[in-house]
């Protein structure tokens, strides 16, 4: 049974809404980041990790590893935040965007206060920005591999088949372009189905 979350449509149709209003910033941050690249890639793995979309979880691990993030002691500090210990500024934003993700890009006033005290407002902003986007690609992939299991016979729970091929639609020219790079890839690999 595959019981990934996956994307309503008013979901999805929300986080395409979420990620234009955000779109300027995101574009901005990518042509001069307020933050660090080894950041940003530790946020998207922070929300990846909730959602468990495999082929977010391929390609950040992987552009973490090229910004000298220390993979091994993230997935620990997700894992058990008491157990590591990561700068201050780091663990807030993980744990902001474990926080997001959780509560399907609501986070907590208790969590969006302790953002504030780390980051001005440009750079929550762009954390924002980040965070939109990747939660947008984690239930894209998830709704494309319910459709998958779906194809092949398996239990769908939580997930409409109309959604599923909508979400697939827009998602699936990226997703199989990352599937097929991941297959070359020694040092990180796609979950298989």
């Amino acid at each position: 049974m595959y019981s990934k979350r996956t994307f309503s449509l008013v979901g999805f149709v929300r986080s395409l809404a979420m990620n234009a209003i955000y779109m300027p910033r995101f574009l901005i941050a990518l042509i001069k980041p307020s933050t660090s690249a080894a950041l940003r890639e530790q946020v998207m793995l922070g929300c990846t990790s909730v959602n468990d979309c495999r082929y977010c979880t391929w390609l950040h691990t992987n552009l973490a590893l090229k910004n000298a993030v220390d993979v091994d002691e993230l997935n620990e500090f997700i894992s058990n935040p008491e157990a590591v210990s990561l700068p201050k500024k780091t663990a807030v934003a993980v744990l902001f965007a474990q926080n997001f993700s959780e509560n399907r890009t609501k986070a907590d006033f208790d969590s969006v206060q302790r953002l504030k005290e780390e980051f001005d407002v440009w750079k929550r902003l762009e954390i924002y920005a980040y965070l939109h986007a990747i939660y947008l690609g984690n239930l894209s992939g998830n709704s494309f591999d319910a459709l998958l299991h779906r194809l092949r016979g398996d239990q769908v729970e939580g997930s409409n088949l109309f959604t599923e091929v909508v979400v697939s639609i827009f998602s699936a020219p990226i997703l199989v372009f990352l599937m097929f790079k991941a297959r070359n890839d020694k040092k990180v690999v796609i979950k298989p189905l």
